[in-house]
């Protein structure tokens, strides 16, 4: 351990999604930054979740650093179980530590604080709560000496748990404001940044685009830029910290992107913000610079709300290739349960223009929130077919449909809590968490169910809506054009160039039906991830189906493939159409395929009891309003639990 001036200061990142994604780390390395700037002389990045080390490795390189002050980063409460055990076993190794863990998890900093071996918890933005915080771990006698640093929760010297005032927000110009010369040193920094010959992005995100394919760009490269912080909007399911919404100045923010044009050759840009464009002043600006930059981009979070048909035109006359919107569902009541703040109509609108000027996009949908009802579902049936109706170029299996996921900090997992489903004390709400980590949205073992229906039929509820843009599509551009779009998707054109030996990489951004084409079609090898013991982020097996010169496998042949009900259903739209009255007897085979035996029985059991009329599913909290979830909280339509900690309500409410 160092001289108490002189803190050694060691930041990690903890291992997120299958595979490591392209998104760099850059709220642990803003944070560094925030330190590096403050003076700090001594703070070191161990980035986990790209290098992807054995547990013990993970432990002796701690061990062997020998810091003061650990920073965990996790980003999302899925990481929970490794942020717990890491915490607990590097405290027995090195007891004198200080632990200080950031990113979203820290809204069950009451289970974290009681339950792992963190001592303080970031409540928000980290970087001048970590800069206030290691100022202050200089000369504190005790706990109690840090009331004063804003940001934080832990348990003071009376072992009373304390939660300080949020900590001001960083002024725009130094938002994401990264030294990036650790990265840059180690050469981690090249992951991020690879050429169009061996970036899948450039290839399944550009390749539709003829631009991608002018000489000049060949040898480019791409990197993801983010260049806002924070939302307008308030999603009752959203899991984020920052208020209010912050936009980088363009002199600043096109200062950083020239860094990255001039000593690595990026062409092809990913703007990876929550909320692009919503500045509109500000978007008119940053097409003006960009185009004169000659790049090729794509946006992958954008409301609805922002786009008009002239500002798709600007923008793809700037370059813009791909844009992606959280439309979440077809059903205005569900938006309303949601709170998008959005209308069915301002979805439809956006899928009309960007169909006409060939922008392709993703649908993304989010199924199962409170409320949800086979009426709702046949909302988003109808939304999806329009979907495949807008253009014959629109493959219509473009969907990514997630369940709803509870998670701490929103209304949705609050709901959860006072319905019994999550529980309402802190081991309930422990072993929630680690039921939940290193899974994800469209992990339906230990998904909850919100609605006043079987869990089986939530997942028959996703095909019903794949298939029903699968229908529209055939019906309206015809089984050819249908097919023709599938086998030629950037994707699967990729797999079936490449050497059988090569790995097929899930990033684990889209849910079926998109994730398939992302996945699991071809003949390449699942990826050969380092293990990390019982929290391993790999928690579905992959599987490989064979792709022949453009041909269509047989049934027969997908079945002895063991290929989900999906794969079939993508190459065998018809017959699941025409058979989708009998879809239910499918999806409980599949269930049976994709769970634990005792799962699927359990799941099949409940759907036969609530068919024959014996039971009834509890799950729908809005009172047959449709209220925000926001609103049911607020109005206490579900009473509140008397054993909360008050101090905790800020957290709990999220921002």
């Amino acid at each position: 351990m160092s001289e108490k001036s002189r803190p050694k200061i060691l930041i990690i990142t903890t291992p997120l999604r299958p595979v490591p994604t392209m998104f760099p780390p850059i709220g642990s390395l803003s944070v560094a930054t925030a330190l590096k700037k403050s003076g700090a002389a001594d703070v070191r990045f161990y980035n986990i979740d790209l290098l992807r080390p054995e547990y013990s490795e993970v432990l002796e390189y701690i061990k062997n650093e020998k810091p003061d002050i650990l920073g965990i980063s996790a980003v999302v409460s899925t990481a929970y179980e490794y942020s717990k055990r890491l915490s607990l076993d590097i405290k027995r190794e090195l007891p004198e530590l200080t632990i200080l863990l950031g990113g979203n998890m820290g809204a069950s900093a009451e289970v974290i604080l009681k339950k792992t071996g963190v001592d303080f918890v970031c409540t928000g933005e980290g970087e001048k709560t970590a800069v206030d915080f290691v100022n202050c771990w200089k000369s504190a006698k005790n706990k109690n000496d840090y009331l004063n640093v804003k940001g934080l929760a832990f348990f003071d010297e009376q072992d009373e748990l304390q939660i300080t005032a949020y900590a001001e927000p960083l002024a725009k110009e130094e938002v994401y404001d990264i030294d990036w010369s650790e990265m840059e040193a180690s050469k981690e920094l090249d992951w991020f940044i690879p050429s169009q010959e061996n970036s899948d992005t450039i290839r399944e995100a550009y390749a539709h685009d003829p631009r991608c394919h002018e000489p000049h760009r060949n040898d480019k490269t791409v990197f993801t830029f983010v260049s806002s912080k924070g939302c307008v909007a308030r999603c009752t399911f959203c899991h984020r910290w920052d208020k209010g919404y912050r936009v980088i100045p363009i002199p600043s923010l096109m200062k950083r992107i020239d860094y990255f044009i001039e000593k690595y050759n990026v062409g092809f840009l990913d703007f990876g913000d929550e909320n692009f464009g919503s500045d509109r002043r500000w978007l008119i600006e940053l097409l003006s610079e960009i185009k004169k930059r000659d790049l090729l981009w794509r946006v992958a979070g954008m409301r609805v709300s922002t786009l008009d048909e002239e500002i798709i035109v600007q923008m793809k006359e700037a370059g813009c290739v791909s844009i992606l919107c959280g439309m979440e569902s077809g059903s205005q009541r569900m938006l309303d349960v949601m709170e998008k703040v959005t209308t069915v109509e301002q979805n439809k609108n956006t899928l009309r223009w960007l169909a006409k000027h060939n922008i392709p996009t993703v649908v993304q949908l989010v199924i199962g929130s409170p409320g949800e009802s086979p009426e709702t579902i046949q909302e988003s049936c109808d939304f999806a077919a329009f979907f495949a109706e807008q253009s014959p170029e629109t493959d219509p299996n473009d969907l990514s449909i997630n369940f709803a996921q509870a998670l701490p900090g929103t209304p949705l997992y609050e709901v959860g809590r006072r319905n019994k489903k999550i529980g309402s004390s802190l081991e309930e709400e422990e072993q929630y968490l680690l039921n939940i980590s290193d899974r994800d949205a469209r992990d339906g073992e230990t998904r909850l169910n919100f609605t006043d229906y079987p869990m089986i039929l939530l997942e028959k509820w996703r095909f019903d809506i794949q298939i029903a843009a699968q229908h529209a599509c055939i019906s309206k551009w015809g089984k050819a054009v249908y097919f023709n779009n599938i086998l030629n998707a950037p994707r699967l054109k990729h797999i079936q160039s490449k050497p059988a030996e090569e790995e097929s990489k899930d990033s684990g951004y889209f849910a079926d039906p998109a994730r398939i084409k992302e996945q699991e079609l071809g003949q390449r090898k699942a990826p050969e991830m380092t293990s990390m013991g019982p929290t391993d982020t790999v928690n579905e097996k992959t599987v490989r189906i064979e792709i022949l010169d453009k041909q269509m496998p047989s049934i027969l042949s997908l079945i002895k493939q063991r290929a989900k009900v999906g794969h079939i259903a993508m190459f065998y739209p018809r017959f699941f159409w025409q058979t989708r009255h009998f879809l239910i007897l499918f999806i409980i085979a599949n269930t049976f395929r994709k769970y634990p035996r005792r799962i699927a029985w359990n799941m099949t059991k409940e759907y036969l009891l609530w068919k024959l009329g014996v039971s009834k599913i509890k799950g729908n909290t809005t009172t047959g309003n449709y209220l925000s979830l926001r609103k049911v909280i607020k109005k206490n339509l579900i009473p509140d639990i008397e054993t909360d900690h008050p101090i905790m309500a800020p957290l709990r409410k999220g921002r």
